[in-house]
């Protein structure tokens, strides 16, 4: 495990400790138990996400198992997501932030405030947004360009329930070209929001055209959903 995952992890533990009330420290730590315990090839029932004292979400990174991650504690806006695997993800109304775990972490992205992800998906519009990021090798205030265009409606299954979803695709471009970025410079982003609720159910989301892509499934939320809609 390296440094800046431990330090990541030190911290979740002191907002446990911080608490003060037994009782949501020990909810914390059954939480915890879901994040840290053996998940490869994770599949949990419906039964399992909506025991859970905190959210979880599936993570499936390129050709790996799927695994578990359990949100920790959300502050400023921000969610800090943890997983078994050592990897602690920052996501900020959808998107993917920080990282700590990867091969190359992002370190940060300017201009989040502009990120037109968190107007969705409420307005079916087409929209760009540009902003740099920092990576932990050596990599820091690289372009980035996106173009969001709505994609129509999706039928997902979760749990063995339908759910209809709106999509939206990001087309994401390097406009200058990075030192890592190799001989491809644009790739693609999905999201899936339910049609009903509006809530951001999946993601699919790379950091770059060559990393491979993260398929992020919020499967306390759609727990939710379900339970709403008495399935």
């Amino acid at each position: 495990m390296n440094v800046n995952v431990i330090r990541n992890l030190i911290l979740i533990l002191s907002f446990a400790l911080l608490t003060g009330c037994a009782g949501t420290y020990r909810a914390y730590i059954d939480t915890l138990s879901y994040a840290f315990s053996p998940q490869s090839g994770a599949s949990l029932t419906l039964e399992q996400v909506n025991a859970s004292t905190s959210d979880l979400m599936y993570l499936r990174h390129g050709e790996r198992p799927q695994i578990v991650m359990a949100l920790a504690f959300i502050e400023q806006g921000q969610q800090k997501w943890v997983s078994a695997d050592q990897v602690v993800f920052v996501i900020e109304q959808g998107r993917l932030v920080r990282s700590a775990g990867l091969s190359n972490d992002l370190l940060y992205l300017t201009n989040r405030t502009a990120d037109p992800l968190k107007r969705l998906p409420g307005e079916l519009f087409r929209a760009d947004w540009l902003r740099l990021a920092d990576w932990r090798y050596g990599e820091y205030g690289y372009q980035i360009s996106s173009d969001f265009k709505a994609a129509g409606q999706q039928q997902l299954q979760f749990f063995g329930n339908n759910i209809s979803t709106q999509v939206f695709e990001e087309y994401l471009t390097y406009p200058n070209q990075a030192n890592f970025a190799g001989a491809a410079t644009s790739w693609r982003n999905t999201y899936w929001f339910d049609s009903a609720s509006g809530l951001l159910l999946q993601s699919r989301q790379q950091l770059t055209p060559q990393t491979e892509p993260m398929v992020m499934t919020y499967i306390s939320r759609v727990g939710r959903v379900l339970k709403e809609r008495g399935l």
